[in-house]
């Protein structure tokens, strides 16, 4: 096998070197730094996957088909494999586990491996001869789902089939015609799975493939390439060269470029950026850096003349990104990125306002972080913090699961246990009370309880349906954001339900048998909630703009008592936290903090509102004596605030770390500050105390 490395001008892990060329030039050159490696002479590499930590497989198909080529170094190095079929290998389904995989053939055959390709079993022939009238291969796309489900589409041009086995391919199910044509791949996006095809329109499923639901007809010529960003945004490219984005999981669409050149496939690198490709005209490379609202010309590939990028993945580690990308004439591109400085340097190139003057930014020094812990699967965009007997519970939106983590030792924090349900789909809050873990399913719109006696052996003990799909929110496009926070106190859960703009109140004093005992209108959206005594408190991100007081001593019958509204200032409310005689509440859109007097717990007074240019979208707050600590997601900080006993605040810095790269989720105990990146797959421990300390050093030497 034959390698041959371009020598790339520039490092990647210093953008100061890069700025001292004009902008799109050092854009250009920080993303063009392919290694090249000549894996299958004639072509043509159209299937690659990641089985593991450390290895990825690619097929061939043309004059290489039915050629697997394995990597075990993350793509450095590579070697022949294995040919367990003499027709082309269209596509390959990952299982997380190294020696088990399969592929899928232009014939539709679908072969199956346990042992990491050593034997191979022919599992079924999809279809008796090809369905497709142009003579495309009769199948591209397979998968293998969370929930252990393999999926195949077809091209039969009377509507494209999907098929499904529960069994790991010893039978299958024909789901029948999903599209009025061929169908093409298949993509996880976060709450669900889409497919595109011939017919140009986008089709999803949230229950692992059984029903599916055209979500909007895009275009009327064939969608190709396909890539799920992370952050809810799904991007979609068709034959004409038209790129369309949505960034609401793919529920509604926007046709955001018309580049030149047929669409082939999306590579995404990470942080908003990725790679696009095309096999016709000149056959170019193009990039955005912004989640596909913009796009500029890379240029055509390092390779052969006539060559273009045909199929590629993305692995993450810990620190890093790194792409593998086939190509039509048999070779395999590979770029490598630091993520801290990935990230650091597309804020830069995109003008992203994430940079605090140093005199009010405090970059949290590495003698203050405790602890920390980065997995790629299990911090798959966590969404929030709760704490409890030294074990932290982290609902994560993209990876429907709950990271439960062990914190006994905050120097060094622990996976305990990764939960995953089919009915926590986009997992969004979570409470405890006792024994017990209520896990909130936004999309599924459920409740889901384990017992956690043994947190490291969570035991699901019942599930209960709260509300239904609700009203279509303009705000959001779509009616999917419908359970949002619970919180449980004294035997009753609070839910809030964003498309219904309702709150349900669920007894749950038998934790295994939960039931509805009332629910009631708010008027003004429904997403955070806190219990003072018999008082409920709302916060109504949308489409309300508001802080709603609810008496609910009469659980069956619950009054709202007040409501703050104002649709500038209290704009995106969104998250409340008590201390003392006050409480204190978030706006995200509008970028302010408000303290309230609730000496009078059911009619709140306004004692202040704070704002400061550095404050870009807070979030969830939380107190440790007289600090509260406001996460900000869209600069990626925390504002430290000094509270006093009248509810008065003031900033005091903002927190800044590469980890916490939109910072979403935090908890604080004893004097230790736990905090968790979106972006980032991030937790992160800080010594309050230690921090304090480096703060006040500070301010002696200044």
């Amino acid at each position: 096998m034959r390698r041959c490395w371009l020598l790339i001008l520039l490092s990647f892990t210093a953008f100061s070197t890069v700025t001292a060329q004009s902008g799109e030039d050092s854009l250009r050159t920080y993303f063009s730094k392919w290694s090249v490696t000549q894996l299958a002479e004639g072509g043509r590499i159209d299937a690659i996957r990641q089985l593991d930590k450390e290895a990825v497989l690619c097929a061939a198909r043309g004059p290489n088909k039915g050629k697997l080529f394995i990597s075990e170094d993350k793509g450095l190095s590579w070697r022949f494999l294995a040919q367990p079929v003499t027709a082309d290998i269209t596509c390959i389904a990952e299982t997380g586990r190294r020696n088990e995989f399969y592929i899928l053939t232009g014939t539709a055959e679908v072969w199956g491996t346990t042992d990491g390709g050593k034997t191979w079993t022919h599992l079924k022939t999809l279809l008796p001869h090809n369905r497709n009238r142009q003579q495309y291969a009769a199948s591209y796309a397979i998968m293998y789902t969370h929930q252990g489900t393999l999926l195949v589409t077809d091209t039969d041009s009377e509507g494209g089939h999907i098929y499904r086995s529960a069994d790991k391919g010893k039978t299958w199910q024909d789901i029948g015609a999903i599209s009025h044509n061929s169908l093409y791949r298949l993509e996880r996006t976060g709450n669900g799975i889409v497919v595109n095809g011939w017919q140009g329109a986008v089709y999803k499923s949230i229950d692992d493939g059984i029903t599916w639901n055209k979500m909007q007809q895009l275009t009327d010529t064939a969608l190709f390439a396909t890539e799920y960003m992370g952050m809810s945004v799904v991007l979609q490219a068709d034959q004409s060269g038209k790129i369309f984005r949505s960034r609401n999981l793919g529920y509604e669409w926007d046709s955001v470029a018309h580049l030149t050149g047929s669409a082939d496939d999306f590579v995404n690198i990470g942080y908003g950026a990725a790679y696009y490709s095309t096999y016709t005209e000149k056959k170019e490379v193009y990039l955005t850096t912004d989640y596909g609202k913009t796009w500029r010309s890379l240029g055509k590939i390092p390779t052969v003349e006539n060559d273009w990028l045909d199929h590629g993945v993305r692995l993450e580690t810990a620190d890093s990104i790194i792409t593998l990308s086939g190509t039509h004439k048999g070779f395999m591109l590979r770029t490598a990125f630091h993520k801290s400085s990935l990230a650091r340097d597309l804020d830069q190139w995109n003008n992203n306002q994430t940079h605090i003057a140093p005199s009010k930014r405090t970059d949290i020094p590495q003698e203050a972080i405790a602890g920390q812990l980065v997995d790629v699967e299990a911090l798959n965009e966590p969404e929030d913090i709760l704490v409890h007997r030294n074990f932290a519970y982290i609902p994560c939106r993209d990876g429907n699961n709950v990271a439960i983590i062990d914190v006994r030792n905050p120097v060094k924090p622990l996976l305990a246990f990764n939960l995953k349900d089919p009915d926590i789909l986009d997992a969004f809050s979570v409470a405890i009370e006792n024994d017990h873990l209520f896990v909130l399913s936004m999309t599924n719109a459920m409740v889901s309880v384990y017992r956690i006696s043994d947190p490291r052996k969570p035991k699901k003990v019942a599930a209960i349906k709260v509300g239904g799909e609700g009203s279509y929110l303009q705000m959001y496009r779509s009616n999917y954001t419908r359970l949002r926070k619970i919180v449980v106190q004294d035997g009753y859960a609070y839910v809030t339900h964003s498309s219904e703009s309702k709150v349900y109140i669920l007894d749950v004093k038998r934790p295994a048998a939960p039931v509805i005992v009332s629910s009631f209108h708010t008027g003004d959206g429904a997403f955070a909630a806190l219990v003072h005594q018999n008082t409920l408190y709302l916060a109504g991100y949308g489409p309300g703009s508001s802080l709603i007081t609810v008496d609910i001593r009469d659980k069956k019958n619950p009054v709202i008592t007040d409501r703050i509204y104002d649709p500038v200032k209290l704009k995106g409310t969104c998250a409340l936290a008590k201390r003392g005689e006050y409480l204190y509440v978030t706006a995200y859109n509008a970028e302010t903090v408000w303290s309230f007097s609730i000496q009078d717990p059911l009619h709140p007074k306004v004692v202040q509102m704070l704002s400061d240019t550095d404050m870009r979208g807070p979030g969830r707050i939380a107190f440790y004596k007289d600090r509260g600590f406001v996460l900000n997601s869209v600069n990626n900080s925390v504002a430290v605030i000094h509270t006093d006993d009248g509810g008065r605040m003031k900033i005091e810095t903002f927190l800044q770390h590469p980890l916490l790269k939109r910072v979403y989720g935090i908890a604080v105990v004893d004097h230790w500050v736990m905090l968790a990146g979106r972006e980032a797959k991030s937790f992160i421990v800080v010594d309050i105390d230690k921090l304090g300390r480096w703060l006040e050093a500070r301010s002696r030497r200044e």
